[in-house]
């Protein structure tokens, strides 16, 4: 089949203009609108938000029931792994903690609210099935770091690619449920090493964001993470499967259950050459809800990418009736796009 790439720029100045737009959801599958960075994607009850462009990448995933949490990318740590077990604890921050430092030192961390993201405008993939008719494959964007307020780290780079697929894929061993799961690249490059043997680990921040919902978190082996307690400095590591590339946390209560999702390996560009290198996990709580989760890296001297996702087990929930026509009123900087599908049965749930 012929693939076509439309190119959709994003950020025209509608300065107060009215735009309104009524899409028959029985018809329609996906919607989706950026503003000032934030991007939506709405599928009839389930909506998955990404956020960036001077504040602190999150992504979110709710439905219309009130089931909601995010996913913040919140910073860069090098350590030095003192106990050799692979994964990050809090007290392996400190780099010359038995060596004295060759030159001067500067923080090993770096928080990702000093980045400053330029949105890329969305690559919407279409599939031809007919010589009239097109079906939608997929829509991507980037944020793309375009300036580095901390100092020290001002040649560092970061790009988030982010995919939506409508179908089910395997890429690279790590399955993406279509329609239902936000999966976002990170391409990262030139960090600035202060030693040669050291880690890089990245923090996500599991945090529920609707405190009225009686949330649980089980890790990827399916055992309860204590949300409640103050862990900070504790941080104990995740076992990863052996059997597969994917691993988990779910994140339910009684009536949903979501999921955050990594690769237990990332792609290291060696030599003009890629090869795949295992990726450790480590936990822990602030005592709030809030579970920092820690992803390390090994040493890499050019690029590294790597794979998580955020996303829901659950089915959309159809209105058997359908939901009639929907009005969606925006001010001010606003691109809205609504997209059809062609040819693709949505069926109702039980």
């Amino acid at each position: 089949m012929k693939h076509k790439t439309i190119k959709l720029t994003i950020g025209l100045a509608f300065l107060a203009l009215l735009v309104m737009t009524q899409v028959r959801a029985d018809d329609q599958d996906f919607l989706w609108e950026e503003n000032s960075n934030q991007v939506t994607f709405s599928y009839y009850d389930m909506h998955f938000i990404a956020k960036a462009g001077g504040s602190v990448p999150k992504f979110q995933f709710m439905t219309d029931a009130g089931f909601e949490y995010a996913i913040m990318f919140h910073s860069l740590v090098e350590y030095l792994d003192y106990n050799e077990d692979g994964v990050y604890q809090f007290d392996e921050t400190g780099l010359w903690k038995e060596d004295a430092p060759p030159g001067p030192v500067f923080s090993n961390t770096l928080p990702l609210s000093s980045v400053r993201f330029e949105f890329s405008g969305f690559d919407v993939e279409y599939v031809n099935i007919s010589e009239t008719e097109q079906e939608l494959l997929a829509v991507h964007f980037n944020y793309t770091s375009q300036t580095i307020m901390a100092p020290n780290y001002g040649d560092f780079e970061i790009t988030i690619v982010v995919h939506l697929y409508v179908n089910d894929q395997v890429i690279d061993g790590y399955d993406v449920l279509g329609n239902q799961e936000m999966k976002f690249d990170l391409i990262m490059n030139n960090w600035p090493w202060q030693r040669e043997d050291t880690n890089l680990a990245m923090r996500f921040d599991i945090i529920p964001m609707n405190v009225a919902y009686n949330y649980r978190l089980n890790d990827t082996n399916g055992n309860p993470v204590n949300m409640n307690d103050n862990t900070t400095g504790y941080e104990y590591k995740v076992l990863n499967h052996g059997d597969g590339v994917k691993e988990q946390f779910s994140i339910g209560d009684e009536q949903y259950e979501g999921f955050f999702a990594y690769a237990n390996q990332a792609k290291y560009l060696i030599n003009n050459s890629y090869e795949y290198k295992q990726v450790n996990c480590s936990v822990s709580s602030q005592g709030d809800g809030t579970v920092q989760t820690y992803l390390s890296f090994e040493h890499f001297d050019d690029e590294v990418t790597y794979d998580p996702s955020v996303g829901t087990f659950e089915d959309p929930v159809i209105d058997e009736a359908g939901f009639g026509a929907i009005e969606i009123i925006t001010i001010g900087t606003v691109s809205i796009l609504a997209i059809t599908l062609i040819g693709r049965t949505i069926k109702k749930k039980n």
